[in-house]
């Protein structure tokens, strides 16, 4: 065994050498210390005991970051989606429009919006399975979400036709509050 010492002025037993930077070279015949022994038995390298189970590593808070964002983006993606093509509510005999996906689509993502970040700051560093999992749900359901707004039919009522898209204003609502059952269930995954 050869240790390099990059010491100026001294050795590994403490004599003086050159003031230079030097390399000090202890050869295999030189016995630890005490000290040395002793730090060696008390080190312990490996993996812990885990009663034989494997245990997948903890990811970083950058995977948390990544599978967050993604959420994030889906759910805006949605929303500005539901604002762009979902159906305005028409009413009045004038036929007055009124954007309802536009003014429900913020308040729902804002409040998914909250949910994508307590996920993050309960599972922070949660294996990346956990993550990858929890952004897909999140952004099948979104995608739901938007599809229902726009696609699924408006209700027309009264002599002066009032269009009421009904799935503009549930299906956000409903994103939103599974949204939170789902952050729930990744969280107590987590623990």
């Amino acid at each position: 065994m050869t240790l390099a010492l990059f010491i100026p002025g001294r050795t590994a037993r403490g004599s003086r050498v050159s003031s230079d930077w030097s390399a000090v070279e202890m050869a295999d015949s030189v016995e630890p210390t005490e000290e040395v022994r002793h730090m060696r038995s008390e080190t312990k390298i490996g993996l812990p005991e885990l009663d034989g189970r494997t245990r997948q590593p903890e990811v970083g808070r950058s995977h948390g970051y990544l599978f967050g964002g993604l959420s994030l983006g889906a759910i805006w993606l949605s929303v500005i989606l539901m604002g762009v093509f979902a159906p305005d509510l028409v009413t009045g005999a004038e036929q007055d429009r009124f954007p309802l996906a536009v003014v429900v689509g913020l308040l729902a993502g804002l409040a998914a919006t909250r949910s994508v970040v307590r996920a993050f700051a309960h599972m922070g560093s949660a294996t990346r399975t956990v993550w990858i999992w929890y952004a897909m749900a999140v952004g099948l359901l979104w995608l739901a979400v938007a599809l229902a707004a726009i696609l699924l039919p408006v209700s027309v009522t009264g002599a002066d036709p009032t269009r009421l898209p009904m799935a503009v204003v549930i299906a956000p609502i409903g994103g939103t509050i599974l949204t939170g059952a789902i952050t729930e269930v990744f969280i107590s995954i987590r623990r």
